[in-house]
C-alpha cells in the first residue's frame, strides 16, 4: 500500500480519537466537528488521499497556491479561503471557494458583495475573523468592534453569516487557549451563529473541548 496513504490513514485515526476524547470531556458527545483539511504545505497526491479516506472540507490560504489543486482533484470538494483576503483576488476566490473563512475587514464585505452580483452568485457563506487578544500581527476584529462589524455585515445582502473564526496564538498555554475559545463561543452564542472555527492541529483538542464545530488541520493531517 502507498506510504503516503498508510501515514495519512494513521494520522486521521488518531485525529479521530482524539475529537471523541475531546468530545467526552466537553461533556456533549453529540457535538459535530467537521475537519477543514489545510492543504497549504500538501501536494495534490495527499489531497486525493485525504479525501478518498472520506475528507471534504479543504482550506487554502492564498488562491493562486489553491487554483493548480482545485483543477486536478474531485468536483466535489468543499473549499474554504481561510487566509488573509486580498480584494482584487475576490472574483477568483468566489469562481473556486464554497466558503470563506476568514472575513475580516468592513471593505472586504462590500468587495465579496460587489464581486458576488457581477458573477450571478446568490449567497456567499463567511465566517467572521475575531483577533480575541488583539494581536498586532493577526487579523480580525476585536471583540469590542464585532458587535458594530456584525450589524453592518449582516445587512450586506450577498453574504450569509454562519458563524465564527479565530486563531489562537503560537505555544499559547492553555488557560490562554480557553480563554480565548471560550470568548469566541459566548459571543457566537450571544448573536445564535452556529459554526465555530477554532482549533488547529497544535490546540484543537482545547479547541473542541470549548464548543468548537470545526476544526482547520494540517500537519497533524498531512506530515
Amino acid at each position: 500500500m502507498n506510504k503516503n496513504y498508510e501515514n495519512i490513514k494513521r494520522n486521521l485515526d488518531i485525529i479521530k480519537e482524539k475529537i471523541e476524547n475531546s468530545r467526552a470531556k466537553s461533556g456533549n458527545k453529540e457535538q459535530e466537528i467537521t475537519i477543514v483539511a489545510i492543504t497549504k504545505t500538501a501536494n495534490v497526491e495527499d489531497i486525493q488521499i485525504a479525501y478518498d479516506l472520506g475528507i471534504r472540507h479543504f482550506g487554502e490560504n492564498r488562491i493562486e497556491f489553491a487554483l493548480e489543486k482545485i483543477k486536478k482533484l474531485p468536483s466535489d470538494i468543499q473549499w474554504h479561503m481561510v487566509g488573509t483576503i486580498q480584494r482584487r483576488k475576490i472574483p477568483l476566490i468566489l469562481q473556486h471557494c464554497k466558503f470563506i473563512d476568514s472575513l475580516d475587514r468592513i471593505e472586504v464585505a462590500e468587495t465579496i458583495h460587489k464581486r458576488a452580483g457581477e458573477l450571478n452568485i446568490e449567497k456567499i457563506p463567511v465566517l467572521i475573523q475575531l483577533n480575541v487578544l488583539g494581536e498586532e500581527t493577526k487579523h480580525g476584529f476585536s471583540s469590542e468592534e464585532f458587535e458594530r462589524a456584525f450589524e453592518k455585515i449582516k445587512n450586506i445582502d450577498k453574504l450569509y453569516i454562519r458563524g465564527l473564526m479565530t486563531i489562537a496564538p503560537i505555544n499559547a498555554n492553555e488557560k490562554t487557549l480557553k480563554q480565548i475559545f471560550s470568548c469566541l463561543r459566548n459571543i457566537a452564542e450571544r448573536y445564535k451563529l452556529k459554526t465555530l472555527s477554532m482549533g488547529m492541529s497544535d490546540d484543537y483538542e482545547v479547541a473542541i473541548q470549548e464548543g468548537a464545530t470545526e476544526i482547520r488541520l494540517g500537519r497533524a493531517l498531512f506530515s
